[in-house]
Order: C-alpha cells, then structure tokens, then sequence
C-alpha cells in the first residue's frame, strides 16, 4: 500500500463524514450570514458592509477549526479501527501521519478557496478582487499550520478526545488575541501585545492589508512563518508518533 493509496483513502474518509464537510463548508456560510445580519445596522452604509467585514473574519474563524478536522481524520475511533491494517503494512511511520494531515489539508484548501472564489464572483463580497489569490495563498497556509498543529496533538496524546481538549484553549486564545469576533486594540497595552504573537491576528491583518490597502508588506513574512510552524510541527510528529500507539 503506497502513500497515494493511502492518502486517497483518508480524503475519502473525511468526504463521507458529513459534520466535517458541513464544518468546513456550510459552517462559515452559516456564520457570516447570521453576523453580518445581526451586525448590519452598526456599518451603515460604508464601503465595508456587515457581510464584508465577517465574511472574511469568519472564513478565518473556520479555518482555525481545521485542527479539530485533522484529529477526527486521524483519531476518530471509526477511521482509526479502518486504519489499523495500514500500521501493519510495510509503510513508514512518516506515510501514516502525513496522509491525514496532507488529505485534511487537500480537503480544506480546497473547501476555502471554493468559499474565498464564491464569495467574490458569486456574491460579491471584497477579497482583494485580483489580489484575491494572494488572500487565498494566506488562508491556506494558515490551514497547513491548523492541520499541522492538529495531527502533533493526536501524535502527543494518541486519541481524538484528549487531543481536541488540549488543541481548545490555544485556539480560543488565538481567536480571542486575534480579533475575529471584536477589536482588541481598546482593550489594552497587554492585550495588544498578546494579539501580536496571534497566528490569526497576523492573517487577519495582512489580508485586510492587501484587500483594502493593496499593501503586501506582510505577505511574505506571514506566509514564511506560519510555514516554518508548520514543518516544526511535522518534524515533532516525525519524532514524537509511534505506530503501535495508534492501535492501542
């Protein structure tokens, strides 16, 4: 069994499990729709409507979701007991981890992009019109960094439970320190300082850059670092995985 073989059968695991499509998919629809309505008087009639403003917050809310997405790819109980042939076969240790996170990353890059294209050529909405490549380019690295840090967890703690517990509180406080839901910026000298070593305030503000401002100044060192994260986490899951731990 080859890696290919191996990574088709993940992403197809993670298209039959229905909570994980609509998580990636309907789930930010649902979100932008309810708060750009809820919100839709406080904008007035600004360049920047309610809809534009949480359409792309809430893309980045979901897509910080994605690591819970890797864990149910790799630990979920159904798919682990499917898997256990795989630890088994004459495959490396690095195939095993790396067809769930790569498949959860295939299937999430593709699930935002279709999202950041629909919402400006379908709807309308503002993602940097030709610049929007750029915004999906940041998103998507930005979802690497989510599955990255997802698989580590199920590598660390060996069950889909403890590793979504323990992935919750970093990703509410990057959320939080972020700035999706509301600024952060009047909260405080701390505050601020927090949100600047927030993954998610760093997508945020550099998409915002370049969709409203044409200013790519912070592309490149966000795209830079979140990948160097990312091969981080992969490199302590090279370390940390142990196949026969899967089964247990």
């Amino acid at each position: 069994m080859n890696f290919l073989k191996i990574f088709k059968f993940d992403f197809m695991n993670i298209l039959k499990n229905p909570n994980l499509v609509l998580a990636n998919t309907l789930l930010p629809v649902t979100l932008i729709l309810v708060m750009g309505t809820i919100t839709k008087s406080r904008f007035g009639a600004g360049n920047v409507s309610s809809y534009q403003y949480y359409a792309l917050n809430m893309i980045i809310f979901s897509v910080s979701l994605i690591a819970m997405t890797a864990s149910n790819t790799f630990m979920e109980e159904k798919v682990k007991k499917g898997n256990t042939r795989i630890v088994y076969a004459p495959v490396s240790k690095t195939e095993i981890y790396l067809s769930k996170l790569l498949s959860t990353y295939v299937f999430g890059m593709i699930a935002y992009t279709l999202l950041l294209l629909g919402g400006q050529y379908l709807f309308h909405l503002n993602f940097g019109k030709e610049n929007i490549w750029y915004i999906i380019a940041v998103v998507n690295v930005f979802a690497l960094l989510g599955c990255s840090l997802g698989t580590l967890a199920c590598c660390l703690f060996h069950s889909e439970e403890k590793a979504n517990a323990a992935l919750q509180l970093p990703v509410a406080l990057f959320l939080f320190f972020g700035g999706v839901f509301f600024a952060v910026h009047r909260m405080g000298r701390i505050i601020l300082f927090l949100s600047g070593i927030s993954p998610v305030k760093w997508v945020a503000t550099s998409a915002v850059e370049i969709i409203y401002d044409n200013d790519f100044h912070l592309f490149f060192p966000v795209i830079i670092i979140l990948s160097a994260i990312s091969l981080f986490c992969i490199f302590l899951c090279e370390i940390v995985f142990k196949p026969e731990e899967y089964v247990c």
